[in-house]
Parts: structure tokens; sequence; C-alpha cells
């Protein structure tokens, strides 16, 4: 009678579960699961929190291709621990304005990067050097002239040299150092050497030209010689033609006004002229 009571409550008749003897500990299998699932969860978080720390972010290229952001991938991933989250934040690169440089040190270590270094300041060097020559050899060729004839030109432009340069003549697109001063009909309008001992300088056959400055002016400048000083008479032609013109002048502080069809004075002195900064 007993083994029969025994076999009708472990195997109970009809239905889906008959036969089936109930699991024992199940619910601390389930816990045991739930703690797991959580810890790894929890892993991470901390991992995802640490990358956003370090400012790196996983791709959008592969979130695109694990199905969402590590916050979807954690919050449906049932638990499971994604090693893929373990991103190592980028190696930062040395970065160098001179590409020889950045190789050579890559290839032969700190000693290329040096040497090339040493190549750069003796190039430096050389042309200081080269310069101060230059500056010498015009100041020296630099001759003043007295008595000196007048020259006039084909279009009308007359000057004479009071001292004839030792430098280079002037170039299109050359930056030109003038100092100088302008009148017209006699009156002294501007002069660059009461505000300024370095002059003005403008790139050579630009357009537009600079306030104060003439087709007259360039042309008696494209025939001087760096360290060359001319008084130039220019016709109102390759002045400021037959328009009454409007001048700032610097000497005066205030505008004046020029008539229309006057003939203008300049005294002119190349002080340099250079390559123009890039």
């Amino acid at each position: 009678a007993k083994s029969c009571v025994r076999r009708a409550n472990t195997r109970p008749c009809g239905g889906a579960g008959a036969g089936v003897r109930p699991r024992l500990g199940w619910g601390l299998a389930e816990r045991e699961k739930q703690r797991v699932g959580n810890r790894n969860r929890n892993r991470n978080r901390c991992w995802a929190e640490r990358e956003e720390k370090k400012g790196t972010s996983t791709s959008t290229e592969n979130e695109g291709g694990r199905g969402g952001t590590s916050e979807e991938r954690q919050a449906g991933g049932g638990g499971s621990f994604d090693p893929s989250l373990r991103t190592k934040a980028p190696r930062r690169k040395a970065e160098s304005t001179d590409a020889i440089a950045t190789a050579l040190t890559r290839r032969f270590g700190l000693a290329g990067g040096l040497a090339w270094v040493g190549v750069l300041a003796f190039g430096v060097v050389s042309e200081q050097v080269k310069t101060r020559l230059e500056v010498a050899s015009e100041k020296q060729n630099t001759v003043e002239i007295k008595d000196a004839k007048v020259v006039t030109t084909a279009s009308g432009l007359s000057y004479q040299d009071i001292k004839v340069g030792g430098g280079q003549y002037p170039k299109r697109g050359d930056l030109v150092v003038v100092q100088y001063t302008a009148s017209f009909n006699g009156e002294l309008y501007e002069d660059t050497k009461s505000k300024s001992r370095g002059g003005i300088a403008f790139v050579f056959e630009s357009r537009p030209l600079p306030s104060g400055i003439t087709p007259g002016f360039e042309e008696a400048l494209s025939t001087m010689k760096t360290g060359g000083k001319r008084v130039v008479q220019v016709p109102p032609s390759l002045g400021f033609g037959s328009e009454t013109t409007f001048i700032e002048s610097k000497l005066k502080q205030e505008t004046v006004q020029i008539p229309e069809n006057s003939k203008l004075t300049y005294e002119i002195e190349l002080s340099r002229v250079s390559i123009p900064p890039s």
C-alpha cells in the first residue's frame, strides 16, 4: 500500500507533467544565474564609463555591425560579458611640421632628427651670412653722383640720379621698401621719413597701387638699384591725371587736395628689394 501511495505521488496520471519529478534547488540556480548576469552587466558598464572618461567611444561602424550602442548591448545582451567593449585608447602620435624630421626620427631615432635640425640651422645661418654680404656689397658699390644729367624717357618721365645703388633691380612681384618725398606745383605734401624711419613697403607692379604711388613713380623705380636715390618729374599723364585727387597725407595729418593736371615731383630712395613672404 505504501508503495502504491509513493508511486501515485511521484507519477501523477495524465497531463503534460505526468511522471516528472520536481527539481530540487531550482530557486538557488536561478538566483545564481541572475547574480552572474548582474555582475557581467556591471562590468560592461564600468568599461563603458572608463572609455568615456578617456574620451573614446565605439565607432559608428562598429556600432552598426554589432547591433546598436554599448548601452543597448548591455541592456539587451542577456547579461553576457562583451569583450569588444575593451577598446584601447588611441596612441598619441608625435606631430611635426617637418615631414623629413619625422621620417628621420622614426628611421634613425633621435640622432636622425637632431642631424636634420643641424642641417636646417646651417641653412638659416648661411642665409643670414649671405644677406649680410649682399647688404655690405650694396653699400660698397653705391656711388654718389654730383651734377648728373637729366634723363627723359619716351613716356615723358624725367629723372636725375643723386645716388646710384649697388644692389639689384626690382622685378614684378618683389617686395620693395622705399623712402620718398612728394610735392605738386612746388608744395610738399608727403614725406615718409617724418613718420617712419623704415619707409613704406609694397609689392612692385601690383594693383591697386598704394595711396600716393603713381604709375610714374613705379616707372622711375624700375630702373633703380637697391641703395639708389633720384629726383623724378612725373607728368600728369603718369600722375593723377585730369581729375582732382584727394590724398591722406601722413606729413600734414590731413586730406590734401591735388588739382587736376598737376605735375608731381618725387625724391625716391630705394632701401630694399626682397622676395615677398608667402
